[in-house]
């Protein structure tokens, strides 16, 4: 089998010749809502911007309207994508000494990983990706997710134990639904205690979207490790030290090889990207002791390496020298968030020095544009050349029709063995291929294409894999290929003709929402499927905005998610009909009428939960749009005259409190 090719040599660029940042969005995001370094302020409240949490800078506004009974804007769809795309950025784990975390500590973080974390959410400046046909992409929104090197779990192989003790664990959910729900009520508490007290009378706008986009954007944010797919695997891994090291290079070789010892799960490869990382604290060390190390580094380690100069003075308002507010990463799962939002706010308060910042945006930067993206890129193209290529020919097709044939007559021999199970090298009972296997690679072809949003490449894979699984009867693996399939193929710009939906992204959407549901017990997997490909079906607009509409329904009808996400889903099912406008002076072909009635049955829901002022929401926006032209709707013993005094008692109420 292909394996992942070595890492090329690339001259590394000192810091103090570094003169490729944009220093005008240095600040702009994750650290501080102001371009330029000043005195920080006091905490604030979580926003649900929708701009601050889908690009990343607070201080970008979304053109165009916001209410979901508009259609949606060129850049909210570019936004839209965004956030899906940003949503399977490559993982980094972060192996640290004792002596680099105590160096964090010392800072005020907890670790290096906290530390590193928020800069990791959009690197600065323009990344250009190649795909396979050598063709440059710019992309202003790349972004990639450090992780602990604690994260896999510790798993036996087949040859450990007998195949007959040998037992399947069960696999996890892709997200936690009560930390979801617990989340989103913790949101319309907020958002009603604002509302109440800006104006009673004035709800603010967006607050739908806004909501949704951050309740997706909690649910993508941390899936676990899987065998059925490598999103959650790490591409590269950091290894770092602190100056304050006595013995630098014996602990950097020790670092690497407790990394690659690691017990990890049979379907998980190690030949990952080592990166080599020096912080020199500018506090304690000297430079020149620093710079002396981190030649050696590169002599021992090869060019991917890089020296960070930070001090290790903690920073304050006190200080004389610029600081910036260090807010959380954006891509926190939503148990962290709960537990950042029960703390005092301010001890949730930290900040960094400005030099701090610029230095950490350069080393970002460094490390994707020079190693991450360069060595993603040589996988790609090795196991497309070795492995898809073949398999894609008329020599590709005789073998996967001779696996069918033996596969169907090893099964009716009879044989119980593990071997007959299957016709490829699927384990049943370990429910995984190994790492070494084609399937194995190329998977991890196909999602490597997905993150440097190599769609056409990422989709083709996909759809080839799918056979495969199906062949194997490997029912997860098959699910998330032809999840995986949609969202590439709408991502792709393809166009969605009427014909392309019904008999290419339907049967990939039914057949993987069925395997999930039904043949692999993971519900969760089947609501990420539906919502991903539903929001970008919406934007879309036109017919796709009608099967986005109806694949939420099926969600719903599925009970696929908590009270609160239900009502939140109804909710956008009128959303998904509001984006249909019509042609001509009558709007012939719009969903006005049917964007508003499901407003009312989410404003219903939200009554039974107790959310009244999001139910109010709902129903000015359904009278505005079709019920208040009604005079028979205004007469008691109507559905849209009893929420409303239900809501406006409620609303009442609050205001006197």
């Amino acid at each position: 089998m292909a394996s992942i090719p070595s890492s090329s040599s690339e001259p590394s660029i000192p810091d103090s010749e570094y003169t490729g940042l944009d220093r005008s969005r240095i600040l702009a995001h994750p650290l501080s809502t102001s371009d330029t370094p000043t005195s920080p302020s006091p905490a604030r409240s979580v926003s649900l911007s929708l701009s601050s949490f889908l690009t990343g800078y607070p201080n970008v506004s979304l053109s165009g309207p916001t209410s979901p009974s508009n259609a949606v804007s060129p850049s909210h769809l570019s936004a839209i994508a965004s956030l899906i795309s940003q949503s399977f950025a490559p993982r980094v784990s972060i192996f640290a000494s004792t002596d680099a975390n105590e160096f964090a500590r010392d800072k005020g973080f907890a670790s290096v990983l906290d530390l590193f974390r928020p800069f990791g959410d959009v690197v600065p400046g323009p990344v250009v990706v190649r795909d396979t046909q050598g063709i440059s992409t710019t992309l202003e929104d790349f972004g990639i997710r450090f992780t602990s090197s604690a994260l896999f779990p510790s798993t036996q192989t087949s040859h450990q134990q007998s195949p007959t003790k040998l037992r399947k664990e069960p696999a996890a959910p892709c997200f936690d639904l009560q930390d979801l729900d617990t989340l989103l009520d913790i949101y319309l508490d907020q958002s009603q205690k604002r509302s109440v007290a800006k104006d009673m009378n004035g709800p603010p706008n967006g607050l739908h979207d806004d909501l949704y986009y951050k309740f997706l954007q909690r649910l993508l944010a941390s899936p676990p490790v899987s065998p059925h797919e490598s999103f959650s695997h790490p591409v590269a891994g950091i290894i770092a030290i602190s100056s304050r090291n006595p013995q630098p290079i014996e602990t950097l070789s020790s670092l690497y090889k407790a990394g690659n010892d690691a017990p990890v799960p049979p379907y998980m490869s190690k030949d990952y990207l080592r990166y080599y990382v020096l912080i020199h604290d500018e506090d304690q060390s000297e430079l020149d002791r620093s710079v002396a190390l981190f030649e050696r580094m590169k002599r021992h380690f090869g060019t991917h390496c890089h020296m960070v100069r930070m001090r290790s003075t903690k920073a304050d308002l006190s200080s004389s020298e610029p600081i910036v507010e260090m807010s959380p990463s954006k891509w926190i799962s939503a148990a962290e968030e709960i537990a950042f939002l029960k703390e005092p706010p301010e001890t949730n308060v930290r900040y960094i020095f400005d030099n701090d910042v610029q230095n950490m945006r350069t080393f970002t930067q460094e490390l994707v544009v020079k190693s991450l993206i360069p060595f993603m890129e040589r996988c790609v193209a090795t196991w497309n050349n070795q492995i898809a290529a073949s398999r894609r020919g008329l020599t590709g097709r005789f073998f996967s029709a001779s696996r069918r044939l033996l596969g169907s007559n090893s099964r009716g021999s009879g044989s119980g063995t593990n071997n007959n199970a299957t016709s490829g090298n699927y384990d049943p009972v370990a429910g995984s291929y190994g790492f070494m296997t084609a399937e194995s690679q190329m998977r991890k072809l196909a999602d490597y294409a997905f993150m440097i949003r190599d769609w056409k490449l990422a989709h083709s894979t996909y759809d080839l894999l799918a056979k495969d699984f199906l062949n194997d009867k490997a029912w997860k693996y098959h699910a998330g290929s032809q999840e995986m399939a949609a969202a590439s193929l709408i991502l792709s710009g393809t166009p969605l003709t009427s014909k392309t939906r019904a008999d290419t992204l339907e049967p990939l959407l039914d057949s993987a929402t069925y395997s999930y549901i039904s043949r692999c017990s993971q519900p969760t997997y089947a609501l990420r499927t539906i919502l991903i490909s539903s929001e970008l079906l919406r934007s879309r607009g036109g017919g796709a905005a009608d099967d986005a509409a109806r694949w939420l329904m099926k969600a719903i009808s599925e009970k696929l998610m908590g009270s609160l996400a239900h009502a939140l889903i109804i909710e956008r099912v009128s959303a998904c009909y509001s984006i249909r406008k019509g042609v001509g002076s009558q709007g012939w072909g719009n969903r006005r009428r049917k964007a508003a009635f499901w407003q009312l049955v989410a404003a219903k829901e939200w009554v039974s939960l107790d959310k009244r002022q999001h139910a109010r929401l709902c129903l000015d926006e359904a009278g505005e749009n079709v019920y208040d032209a009604l005079d028979w709707t205004d007469e008691p013993g109507q559905v849209l005259f009893d929420l409303r005094q239900s809501t406006e008692s409620m609303v009442y109420d609050s205001s006197i409190s």
